[in-house]
């Protein structure tokens, strides 16, 4: 078991005490105290005093430990966006949205194939994103462009696109463990 500071966890650590569990020194008696990091339940002023706590600690640390896990493995996960036209939530299946790399808008399928009226009320036949109406790319190469240039701009769903053509070879793009790489840090778990 290890610690951790107490700023850098994400727990609430208002209610523990301020005081190290096993010699009960304050904050003041001590540089900072850090927190256990598996339970976030008490607090050590050096790893000494986290080892002589451990035989009384260790029964109570493993049990909150697989609490803290449970909550955190059956959270809900978060929300997708609304779509930015008719602002109804975007569903769950990939099947249900299409991601546009020219301005990073997630737009419904329903906007996606809805006709477009130009400003005189004719339906304009040529193409374009939903949003912000640039044309759609037509080679693989401008698409990849237009992805680079929103992993430039931290979009998290063009590095994770991006990091999938180079791991399965698509778009003209070498197969490459630069992919990985990419998604990795776009932070997604999605599976290619």
């Amino acid at each position: 078991m290890s610690t951790a500071d107490t700023d850098n966890n994400n727990n609430n650590n208002d209610d523990i005490p301020n005081i190290c569990a096993n010699c009960g020194k304050g904050e003041e008696g001590s540089d900072s105290l850090k927190a256990c990091t598996a339970c976030h339940m008490v607090k050590y002023c050096n790893r000494e005093c986290q080892i002589a706590h451990r035989s009384q600690h260790k029964k109570e640390c493993k049990k909150r430990a697989a609490e803290l896990h449970d909550e955190k493995l059956f959270k809900q996960p978060p929300t997708l966006e609304d779509c930015p036209i008719c602002f109804q939530r975007l569903p769950t299946l990939l099947s249900g949205s299409m991601w546009y790399g020219c301005c990073g808008k997630s737009i419904c399928s329903g906007c996606c194939h809805a006709p477009v009226y130009d400003n005189e009320g004719n339906i304009v036949t040529e193409k374009g994103c939903p949003f912000c109406r640039t044309p759609l790319p037509t080679t693989d190469a401008e698409m990849v462009e237009r992805e680079k240039k929103r992993v430039e701009a931290g979009d998290a769903q063009a590095m994770y696109n991006l990091g999938c053509d180079y791991a399965i070879g698509d778009r003209g793009l070498s197969q490459d463990y630069k992919g990985i790489r990419i998604m990795a840090s776009s932070r997604r778990t999605w599976e290619c």
